[in-house]
């Protein structure tokens, strides 16, 4: 649904983003992370034809946005990290407005504008005046702008940027509302927690470069390929089980207490069976065994330091 293929942008002597692929298949949420002037921004308006490549191309829902920008903006739902409102307008005003300026039909704007205030839960706010708005509130307006010709492919830069934990919850329920209402999701943001258990697949760029990108358990895998596992124990001696463990050639660095413990393995899901077997055909009594998944901040961290070397 997003190809970006080969795209490089400089300005003046510096390089913005730096020979960039990145495809996103439909009805994904596409997370795209990085610290500021990575080049998430510009990765973005080059998508949605607000900023010119100086090499490559992009194409969105099949439609290349340099060649046919109108034609790719009627796919589109862009918005930017920091938008303008019109506070002088009330909320169905300022949707009207931007209805008509998709050009959708004068018969159908009314209608179109319930939709979008249910979809994005202002219905309450309907008829207030923007500048009374909250910052969660804006934002959620911001969607509902973005959304209101009913485009296949969102590109949202930062959009939990200052709002708070409560606002930036409930804008994750509605991302994945519209992901299962059929939209493609690229999201650009440096607060990687909220990320985490969001976005199906992730990309990290450092310095302008794309330095990973996939699905969240194959970018963590590529980075390291062992697993963090934790265990527990009930009337079984620490040398028993610290010998049953180091038996095993996938298990090491082994960090064990008096009931309890974690250590690094490197096999895989059957690897994985047969170690729990071997422990309770040891005579160790297991009350919980348990690998610790990684989070997005746990990825990014470790593939950022790791760039940095």
């Amino acid at each position: 649904m997003i190809d970006l293929e080969n795209i490089r942008k400089e300005f003046d002597d510096v390089v913005a983003v730096s020979d960039l692929n990145l495809s996103v298949p439909e009805g994904e949420i596409y997370g795209l992370i990085g610290p500021n002037g990575s080049g998430k921004t510009t990765t973005i308006r080059i998508s949605c034809g607000l900023l010119p490549p100086t090499a490559g191309t992009a194409t969105v829902a099949g439609v290349r946005v340099a060649a046919e920008l109108e034609r790719a903006q009627q796919h589109i739902g862009y918005l930017s990290d920091f938008f303008s409102v019109y506070e002088d307008l009330k909320v169905w005003e300022y949707l009207d407005h931007f209805a008509r300026a998709y050009r959708i039909p004068s018969q159908d704007i009314p209608k179109r504008i319930d939709e979008v205030i249910a979809q994005v839960h202002l219905e309450v706010k309907r008829d207030a005046i923007i500048a009374g708005l909250s910052r969660g509130m804006k934002q959620r307006l911001g969607i509902a702008r973005a959304i209101i010709h009913r485009p296949r492919v969102l590109l949202l830069d930062e959009p939990a940027s200052g709002l708070d934990p409560k606002a930036r919850f409930e804008l994750r329920l509605l991302l994945q509302s519209l992901q299962r209402d059929g939209a493609t999701i690229l999201i650009s943001s440096h607060i990687l927690s909220e990320l985490d258990g969001f976005c199906t697949s992730i990309g990290i760029m450092e310095r302008g470069i794309l330095v990973r990108s996939g699905k969240i358990e194959e970018v963590a895998a590529a980075g390291s390929p062992q697993r963090t596992v934790r265990i527990s124990w009930v009337d079984t001696s620490l040398p028993s089980v610290e010998k049953a463990l180091r038996s095993d050639p996938h298990v090491t660095d082994l960090e064990l207490e008096t009931t309890a413990g974690k250590f690094h393995f490197s096999g895989g899901e059957k690897d994985l069976a047969e170690l729990v077997a071997a422990l309770v055909g040891a005579g160790i009594r297991l009350t919980s065994f348990s690998e610790t998944k990684q989070t997005v901040e746990d990825v990014y961290m470790r593939i950022s330091k790791h760039e940095a070397m």
